[in-house]
């Protein structure tokens, strides 16, 4: 869609015209879908993160700047979404921060022949702590440091799951080949 069409869209959403609002929603929410599940781990709660996500959305376009992609926007509500699901099960409260020896070596030639659906599987059967910490740092993109501060966690705690989640998968892909 072009930058034109993606105003006149949000223009129309902001008026609250339903079918703005539905095609805007057909156009983002499968792939903040899988973002959601990536998250939380299950299909029935990706879908209320996925549907608070978009609440939030529809209520706040006005403070889309169209500086940034209007997809890294909506992404960034549904990861958020995510994070405040998890932080209301306090999945975080538990988190011990013992820091883990060296990490072995991974066998990269079964990761290549893995498909994602299969890698993402692997991350979606993590606990909850080690599969957030891990989205928020490998795939997001976020520091250990503000990972901590999003989380009201520890530095060295989400070190320390993002070393775990990397042990537990290579495990898992291990057991795979």
């Amino acid at each position: 869609m072009h930058t034109d069409d993606e105003q006149k869209l949000i223009k129309a959403c902001m008026r609250n015209d339903r079918t703005a609002q539905r095609a805007l929603y057909d156009r983002f929410a499968p792939y903040m879908m899988a973002i959601a599940i990536r998250y939380v781990g299950d299909y029935d709660t990706a879908q209320d993160v996925v549907q608070e996500a978009f609440i939030k959305v529809f209520a706040s376009l006005n403070q889309y700047t169209a500086k940034g992609s209007l997809e890294g926007w909506v992404r960034r509500i549904t990861v958020n979404s995510a994070l405040e699901y998890l932080r209301s099960t306090d999945v975080f409260d538990s988190l011990d921060c013992d820091e883990v020896g060296q990490i072995p070596t991974m066998n990269i030639t079964a990761i290549e022949k893995m498909s994602a659906d299969e890698l993402m599987n692997i991350i979606a059967s993590l606990p909850a702590g080690y599969r957030t910490v891990f989205n928020m740092y490998a795939i997001e993109g976020y520091s250990h440091k503000e990972i901590a501060q999003i989380m009201g966690i520890q530095e060295s705690s989400s070190r320390s799951q993002y070393i775990r989640a990397k042990l537990l998968i290579q495990k898992k892909i291990e057991n795979l080949t």
